[in-house]
């Protein structure tokens, strides 16, 4: 226990959702890693660990710590921003050296961005100096680390079940089914046809055991709406931040797009975030990500049902079309 009251210890069972939700809040989660994957795989590994700081039972901090038999390397170091300069940062990182010293490591490195000066004062007051190194990278999943977009994301939420009166319903031959389970092959089918004009490129950079680690989920769910027994849009409800459900993916199949159903069908979306499983504690918050390559009004049509936006900012992504996978994705399954 520190003098601040931090009990620091390795991350437990049950806790990734906690840290996946400190990770974001510290703006530590970039768009094409999966902080749940992340996890798992420091997990899995016997050179790893993932240490994280608890406050009356509450995760405020956290850090990764790894070695590969010559130095060490720290990782996803994030304190609270409401519990930030009490040395939270600073009790996590020795931690996570003396770890790295018990293991003969002689050295412990780490890679920030050169304009995140804030975080570079941080570390040289601890004790780390800027050394001149070339960085070289490859992406064993297919894709440069260097991205060739630059995206501003627009995060939107919701605190409150909007009252309005419903959406009219299409004059179509409408279905509503929840994938129970889904496949991979079909989650890949709707991803692709769905995001491909918008180039979503997250879930294609994942291989079969890493989406289906993601879309088997209890805590995910995967809606698709169905005209006349053709798939026509889904949406994806992630749960896994207990309550709390964010509104992962939503579009239509473009052939449907233009029809009546957006409206209608993002509704139904935000009905079923709300409505929390049985035995699960009620929602507090439902959340959505949006960004300028998505559909161009995607953001004013989140605002009309009932989101408000809470934060903006720049992210560089890996443009799938310049990694080798086709593009855009096949609208066939």
């Amino acid at each position: 226990m520190t003098a601040s009251g931090l009990e620091i210890r390795p991350i437990a069972d049950g806790e990734e959702a906690a840290v996946a939700a400190l990770w974001k809040a510290c703006n530590l989660v970039v768009s094409y890693n999966d902080p749940f994957v992340d996890i798992a795989r420091c997990r899995r590994s016997p050179a790893s660990e993932l240490f994280v700081g608890a406050k009356e039972g509450r995760i405020v901090a956290t850090a990764m710590a790894g070695e590969e038999g010559h130095r060490g390397w720290l990782y996803y170091v994030a304190v609270d921003p409401a519990e930030q300069r009490h040395g939270h940062g600073r009790a996590l990182i020795r931690h996570a050296e003396d770890w790295l010293k018990s293991r003969g490591m002689p050295k412990v490195m780490l890679l920030i961005r050169d304009t995140n000066t804030r975080v570079r004062d941080v570390y040289e007051r601890l004790g780390y100096t800027c050394e001149p190194r070339l960085v070289m990278a490859k992406w064993l999943e297919g894709g440069p680390e260097v991205p060739a977009l630059v995206q501003t994301v627009t995060s939107l939420e919701m605190l409150k079940r909007p009252t309005r009166p419903p959406a009219p319903t299409p004059a179509l031959k409408l279905a509503l089914m929840r994938l129970d389970p889904p496949t991979v092959s079909f989650y890949r089918h709707l991803f692709n046809t769905v995001g491909g004009a918008w180039t979503w490129y997250s879930r294609r950079f994942l291989d079969d055991a890493a989406l289906a680690k993601i879309v088997l989920d209890p805590k995910i769910e995967i809606t698709v709406a169905y005209v006349g027994g053709v798939p026509a849009g889904y949406f994806e409800l992630d749960r896994r931040i207990e309550g709390e459900c964010e509104l992962a993916f939503f579009g239509l199949v473009p052939d449907f797009i233009g029809r009546g159903l957006g409206r209608w069908l993002l509704e139904k979306a935000i009905d079923a975030a709300w409505s929390a499983p049985g035995g699960s504690p009620p929602v507090g918050r439902i959340w959505v990500h949006t960004c300028n390559l998505d559909h161009p009004r995607a953001l004013g049509n989140y605002q009309k049902a009932g989101f408000t936006p809470y934060k903006q900012h720049e992210e560089p992504v890996r443009d799938p079309r310049l990694v080798g996978l086709p593009w855009p994705p096949a609208k066939s399954a």
